[in-house]
């Protein structure tokens, strides 16, 4: 059951805590992806602040082949681990861009990298969340 308001209020998280929190929840599992074109699903990685920070670092030196390194990052497995290396370049290179478009679109969302698309105009003023973590 989700805490309210007061009761987060209550219960401020310390440093230990935090982590703790964090450990046991979905904020970095990995999102589940349906592909209706393959009548599957693919994970996709949830980065920590780290992460993200070498993600920038690594995509300023990457020249002409972005989206395949940044795919290879995103795609995972449900225990968030790599399912291609960036020795797998040429295998990723025969994979259709409506799995990879898909996987990055959802990467650069659930990472924050852009923002969810609005379904309505009455979202406009509601706050953001991941479906999958409203309930962690």
């Amino acid at each position: 059951m989700a805490k309210t308001a007061a009761q987060r209020k209550a219960n401020p998280l310390g440093r230990t805590t935090l982590l703790a929190a964090i450990a046991s929840s979905a904020l970095l599992a990995p999102s589940r992806l349906p592909i209706k074109e393959l009548d599957a699903d693919v994970f996709v990685k949830r980065m920590t602040l780290g992460e993200r920070e070498q993600y920038f670092e690594d995509m300023k030196e990457v020249v002409g082949k972005g989206n395949i390194e940044a795919f290879i990052i995103a795609i995972v497995d449900e225990n968030n681990e790599p399912l291609f290396t960036l020795d797998d370049v040429e295998v990723v290179k025969t994979i259709p861009p409506v799995l990879t478009d898909a996987v990055l679109a959802e990467f650069n969302i659930i990472n924050r990298f852009v923002r969810k698309p609005l379904a309505n105009k009455a979202e406009v003023d509601e706050p953001q969340e991941d479906e999958d973590l409203k309930n962690s």
